[in-house]
Order: structure tokens, then sequence, then C-alpha cells
């Protein structure tokens, strides 16, 4: 096995964020960051209906069962890799259906079983987002599939273990976050919709009592016996709001910014409102470091950033060097018989000269 597969592999432990979204307009949009200090081999997929894969298992690690051969009832399209052969791996998407999803780092807490559960399908915890999508079509067949269905067993990806939790939303609004806990799935229903890494969703909810008096209104002038203090600054409301960019934090701080944030009268303003605020708990180039070796891949940043509408079967996303949004539409993908990839486009930015 060479070292780029090795590395595409770990990709799948990459640290993000993630908020679900409404609009007034009632679309439900769901969006996430992608933290790592790398990227490779990947690109925004589109997967059809009618393509077998394996639900476990990769060429590399030489434990591919026919047992483990499913087709696709469902086309989706998310940013992911094909570099494991056998499965897409997606990172997140959106299938035809309107379900989205994506999953997230979990170091620490990620507990599988060795074997799965009797009559249950094997399940690799890299391709739990590429199962469920291609198979699902509801935040509730999810939940029947990773707690009935299928096992996701304690396996290696080209040597390395997907530390992982889940979060998925469809049309009814509805999100919810899958922990692999205790060898268990630990599954939260009817969430507020964002969630980071670890701890457990359980821990971040807590942790927000610590933060009940953040808000967005602006503390009031005072006078202190006799002495008139005015402000001369705005945002005193979020005073005590956290900003570097640890998990709990980027959780406190998504929570506060989608409680407040205005969501959009349509998809394109909800779109672009939820990028604003998903800016807001990146991880600019240079602040999270990772490594010491003298190169760019010793730190971690948003590599990307992408947003679905569960309504239009749009995927949007843009990089953290080529800021300009680009989409996929789902709908002009549908009679395809074939894995088809578009680049992230992610080297080189892309400036509108007006004059």
């Amino acid at each position: 096995m060479n070292s780029k597969i090795r590395q595409v592999a770990k990709q799948l432990n990459a640290g993000c964020s993630s908020i679900a979204w409404e609009t007034q307009d009632g679309k439900h949009i769901w969006g996430r960051n992608y933290d790592f200090n790398s990227i490779a081999e990947s690109a925004t997929t589109v997967v059809p209906r009618g393509l077998k894969y394996y639900t476990a298992g990769t060429p590399y690690d030489h434990n591919l069962s026919e047992e483990n051969i499913v087709t696709s009832k469902y086309a989706a399209v998310g940013v992911g890799t094909m570099a494991m052969q056998v499965t897409p791996v997606f990172y997140e998407g959106i299938n035809e259906k309107g379900l989205m999803g994506g999953q997230l780092f979990y170091a620490g807490f990620a507990s599988f079983p060795d074997v799965p559960r009797p009559n249950s399908q094997e399940l690799n915890p890299g391709y739990v987002v590429t199962h469920a999508l291609l198979q699902c079509a509801t935040v509730d067949e999810v939940v029947d599939l990773l707690t009935k269905k299928a096992t996701c067993v304690n396996q290696s990806l080209a040597g390395s273990t997907a530390t992982v939790h889940w979060v998925f939303s469809d049309r009814s609004g509805e999100t919810i976050i899958i922990e692999p806990d205790n060898q268990q799935m630990t599954i939260y229903r009817h969430t507020a919709g964002v969630m980071t890494n670890s701890p457990d969703y359980r821990w971040h909810k807590q942790n927000l009592l610590s933060y009940l008096n953040v808000k967005n209104d602006e503390f009031p002038d005072r006078n202190m016996d006799g002495i008139e203090v005015q402000k001369p600054f705005k945002g005193t409301g979020a005073l005590g709001l956290p900003g570097d960019f640890t998990s709990q934090s980027r959780f406190i701080r998504a929570s506060f910014l989608k409680y407040y944030g205005i969501k959009g009268q349509n998809e394109e303003e909800g779109i672009q409102y939820l990028f604003h605020l998903l800016d807001n708990v990146a991880m600019p180039l240079g602040i999270v470091k990772v490594a010491d070796h003298g190169n760019q891949q010793d730190y971690d940043e948003t590599i990307y950033s992408a947003a679905m509408c569960a309504e239009s079967l749009k995927f949007y996303w843009k990089s953290y060097k080529n800021s300009t949004v680009q989409c996929v539409d789902l709908n002009h993908e549908l009679n395809n018989t074939e894995v088809k990839s578009f680049p992230l486009n992610n080297e080189t930015p892309d400036f509108k000269n007006v004059n």
C-alpha cells in the first residue's frame, strides 16, 4: 500500500463544523467546513443509481467479501474520493431524495464492535455516509439502517480507522446526530442542527449552559455614581463568546451564529448567509499547527466549505484558495450510469476584474 493511499484514508478524520439551516421560504439547507491539512485524490463526485459497491473492505486491506456487495438505490453528489476503488467514499453529500449529511472527526470517543450483529450488513465506518446516501431517503431510514440493518465494525480503511460521528438532515427539517459510543450507536433526534468534534453531543449541549449570558443585544450605556459610561463600539452582547479553534469553542460559536443569524428569504440568500457563518468557525491557514516540517501541511485549515439544499438538490462549495461558490445540480445528473467527478478548483484564486 503506497503512502498516498494511506494519506487519503487519514483524510476521513478531518476535524469539522456543521450547521443545519432553514430559509424563510422553507428551504432546508445543511453545510459543513472540512478542516484538515490535505485533501488528495478528492473531488465533487456524482454517484448514480444502480452502482455496485462494497459496504466493507478494500483491495489494499485484502478483506473484500462478495457478501458485502450492494447496489445503490439513489443517486448522490458530494465531495469524496474514489481512491478505495471498490466504493466511493463521501465526506458529505446529498441524494436525490433530499437526504443530506456527513462525517466529522470524533477522536477519543468512537468505538466499534469487532463483528457485526447477527443478520446485519457489515459496514466500515468510513463508508457510512456513502451507504446512507445511496440507500436511504430520510433520517428515519438512516436510523433504521445504522441500528438494525447494518453494523459499523472496528475495521481499518487502508490502514486507518475512521474515528468519526455523523450528522444527517432531510426535507422534514429534522437533523439527527449519530455517535458510535461504547460499541453501539447513540442517536440524538430533533437536535439543534449544530455539530463539531469531540467530546460527544451530550457534553456539548451541557457546555452551552456556561454561555447563556451571551446574546446579540447591546449592553446599555450606564450612569455609575454620576459618571456617564458610553460604549464607543458595537458587539457588546457577544462578549465572552470563545474565539479559539477547539471543537468545544467552535460548537458554542456555531450555536450562537445559528440562533441569531438571519436565515435568508430564499435558497440563494440562505446558502450565502450560511457560508458566512461557516467562515466564522473556519480555520485560517497558519493558526492551527499540527506538525513542524516547514510546509503548508504543518497546519490544519478549512480546505473547503460545502452547503446543499434538500429541495433543489443543489450542492455548493468554495475552497480556501478559491472563494468563488461553485455548484452541481443533482437533477441534471440523475440519468448518469457512471461515476462522474468535478474538480474542487481549490488551488487557484478566481478574481473578477471589473475595469
